[in-house]
């Protein structure tokens, strides 16, 4: 059984350099190894890889880009079915991608790293795409962007969509900005799938994965302040003093003159406090 300080190491290692070189899938799966720490992610990867050829396969290389997104959608959605889960949105397993893989079914973020690393493999040039509330797809192609939803069995979706998407879910207090429809890289993709487990874990009250899911974000982004101080704050709930002051003091050093500044200094000093108090 793989332990988890040795998960989180190999996910330290695969998330690091260029954001180009990070393989997406891996990562992810790796993520899911801090949840089931018996995964067989080469495995994984062969199923992956598989559905890659097999769409490869299918698809001319002159083919013009619509056409073989046709093929796309026909492999992952109508033959291998798999779909987006509005019944259970919430349920973590349609967070981890061995679980997904398995199920043929999870949320835009989970379906999306399927989508583009099936069709990347392929020669397609599809890159996720974060919309506030929503991750789609972008397909480069001659005449410009396309976009496609795997939330939605592979639809494709005008940019009216897309702001309809993001309006659905913030009303109108997110104005649609250009720079929505950009790319992301493969860790800000995870990332995003780990904000989503960790957000569960603390609303049914799990420290325990809340801490290890905050551990993963950290291992991709050490500097993330915010995750720094959300840390802190579980570390002090579950009675990790010591390492709930480390953490709430970078925080207070680093990010001056934040919103909730006088929070967390009330926290600090109640650390203080107690660790003086078990001396």
């Amino acid at each position: 059984m793989t332990t988890f300080e040795e998960t989180l190491d190999r996910f330290r290692l695969t998330a690091a350099g260029s954001p180009e070189g990070v393989p997406m899938a891996r990562l992810a799966l790796l993520a899911a190894q801090a949840e089931y720490p018996d995964i067989d992610i080469p495995s994984y990867e062969r199923r992956l890889l598989n559905l890659s050829q097999q769409l490869e396969a299918r698809i001319h290389p002159a083919a013009d880009t619509r056409t073989q997104l046709a093929e796309a959608r026909k492999l992952l959605f109508e033959e291998c079915a798999f779909r987006g889960n509005s019944d259970e949105y919430s349920e973590p397993r349609n967070l981890y991608l061995n679980d997904v893989i398995d199920r043929q079914q999870g949320i835009p973020a989970s379906l999306a790293i399927i989508y583009v690393t099936v069709c990347q493999r392929a020669g397609i040039h599809a890159r996720p795409v974060g919309l506030p509330g929503h991750v789609i797809i972008r397909v480069e192609s001659p005449e410009g962007p396309v976009f496609i939803d795997p939330f939605e069995a592979g639809q494709e979706l005008t940019e009216d969509d897309c702001k309809k998407l993001v309006r659905n879910v913030y009303g109108r207090r997110t104005p649609f900005r250009e720079h929505f429809l950009d790319a992301i890289t493969a860790r800000q993709l995870v990332q995003r799938v780990l904000h989503n487990l960790k957000a569960g874990f603390l609303q049914r009250a799990d420290e325990e994965r809340a801490g290890r899911t905050m551990e993963l974000l950290l291992a991709m982004y050490p500097w993330d302040l915010d995750e720094v101080r959300d840390r802190g704050m579980l570390r002090e709930r579950i009675g990790d003093y010591a390492g709930a002051l480390d953490d709430l003091e970078a925080y207070l050093k680093y990010r001056v003159g934040a919103k909730d500044t006088q929070t967390v200094n009330e926290t600090v000093r109640s650390l203080h406090r107690q660790i003086g108090a078990e001396r």
